[in-house]
């Protein structure tokens, strides 16, 4: 599977990761759940994923963002 598609496309409703990518697995997600565009790409040193609309960044985070806290302790 290809998981440059969505590499540098930058939307509105961006999430910052504060690490170093972005999991295969949370790709293959939002591409099944997510009703409109996203995109990932890196600011610095750490990995962004952004949405076109706030219904999926909001979905997005409600699914995985206590995943990347768990990891940034």
């Amino acid at each position: 599977m290809n998981y440059t598609d969505e590499y540098l496309k930058e939307y509105e409703y961006k999430i910052p990761l504060h690490k170093e990518g972005i999991l295969s697995n949370h790709i293959d997600w939002a591409r099944k759940y997510c009703k409109g565009k996203f995109g990932w790409h890196f600011d610095k040193h750490n990995a962004v994923i952004s949405f076109e609309k706030e219904k999926d960044a909001s979905f997005w985070c409600l699914r995985w963002i206590d995943e990347y806290n768990k990891r940034n302790t």
